[in-house]
């Protein structure tokens, strides 16, 4: 038997200063400095619930949220240029948003879409670059087999660069990485679009714990109008090897206070239990991941990821269409529509392999501009 669906969540400040363990009496400016503290920019929900519930917001409170408020309107302008690319589909950020209030705004960080394939991922790139001049890129491949997946972050400068992180717009080929030697890299996103959300909010635990705002997207996604049947949910999780990290998250949430507690449907745990013992009995069972190597042809052989450090200053919009390989003695560039890209394995880069780069590229001459 089911059991009774959840109401739906209320989001307050009191509930915000249990979360954050910051005593009322204290004042508004240590739950501010504690949220800040969150990963996840969840400053922008503790402004904006004081502004709902008739704080005094001073000026610089006031302009903060300001400019979350205007970056929350850009991310949904260019997730609507990005319905005209075929299969684009955003995911977490303004999807999630739906499920918040209206008169609330939820923690504004990235904007991250999946596209079907390359062909698709450079379209997407244009649009956005249609909407918004970007100051540089980011650029990662993941190889399997003949396989390539891609990832693409587009940046700019905050309207406040003292204080904000720089907007960044995520474009990749698949749905979700996985972790190297435990989880493969799963391409498709789920049909469902609330599941995907959830998936993608289960996935995160792959890079971090999970933090309050993962704690509260799901409460609100699993309280809402559109919330997913648990054996629905529970046996996507399963198809797509999340079953241990969404049990673990349901578990943070359940623990983290009686009101989000009340959120978590039993059945979806119920639901998650089985899934999940059997999906971490069998990453258990794997062998013992080597560590990774630094070479970049292992690292390409192993399906490890690559990445690109951007050669030259500027982003351009040129006549080619999909990323091409220039190996040269000791490297590889990767000659993208949008810029060059030396591949390395990792953060820090020999300076001379950098010349070295620079030098093929001089050799070569210039990508051809889109006409």
């Amino acid at each position: 038997m089911r059991s009774t669906p959840p109401s739906p969540l209320q989001l307050d400040l009191d509930l915000l200063h249990d979360l954050l363990d910051v005593d009322r009496d204290l004042g508004p400016r240590h739950l501010v400095r504690a949220a800040r503290e969150v990963r996840g920019v969840l400053t922008t929900l503790v402004l904006s619930l004081a502004a709902r519930e008739g704080l005094t917001l001073g000026s610089g409170s006031r302009d903060e949220l300001d400019r979350m408020t205007r970056r929350a309107g850009t991310y949904r302008e260019i997730a609507e240029r990005l319905e005209r690319v075929a299969g684009a589909r955003v995911v977490k950020g303004p999807s999630l948003a739906r499920h918040y209030p209206s008169d609330l705004l939820r923690p504004v960080g990235d904007l991250d879409v999946v596209v079907p394939d390359e062909a698709a991922l450079w379209r997407a790139v244009d649009e956005v670059l249609s909407r918004q001049e970007c100051d540089g890129a980011l650029y990662t491949e993941i190889r399997e087999g003949d396989r390539k997946h891609l990832f693409v972050g587009l940046w700019w400068a905050a309207d406040d660069p003292m204080l904000d992180h720089e907007p960044n717009v995520e474009i990749s080929t698949f749905a979700f990485p996985g972790e190297h030697g435990l989880v493969p890299v799963r391409a498709a996103l789920p049909a469902d679009r609330v599941g995907a959300d959830v998936l993608a909010l289960a996935e995160e635990r792959f890079q971090r714990p999970f933090t309050v705002k993962d704690m509260l997207d799901l409460s609100l996604v699993l309280t809402g109008p559109a919330a997913p049947d648990p054996a629905a949910l529970a046996a996507l999780a399963d198809e797509y090897r999340l079953a241990p990290e969404l049990l673990q998250l349901c578990e943070r949430t359940i623990a983290a206070h009686p009101v989000l507690a009340a959120c978590v449907p039993g059945d979806l745990v119920e639901e998650l239990r089985a899934p999940a013992a059997a999906e971490q009995q069998r990453r258990d069972a794997l062998p013992a991941v080597a560590e990774e190597p630094t070479e970049l042809p292992d690292r390409i052989e192993a399906g490890l990821p690559i990445y690109g450090l951007q050669l030259g200053e500027s982003l351009e919009r040129r006549a080619a269409t999909a990323a091409e390989d220039l190996p040269y003695p000791g490297g590889l560039i990767a000659r993208t529509p949008i810029a060059d890209f030396l591949m390395v394995s990792g953060e820090l880069v020999d300076p001379d392999h950098h010349q070295r780069a620079l030098a093929e590229l001089a050799r070569r001459g210039p990508a051809a501009p889109r006409s």
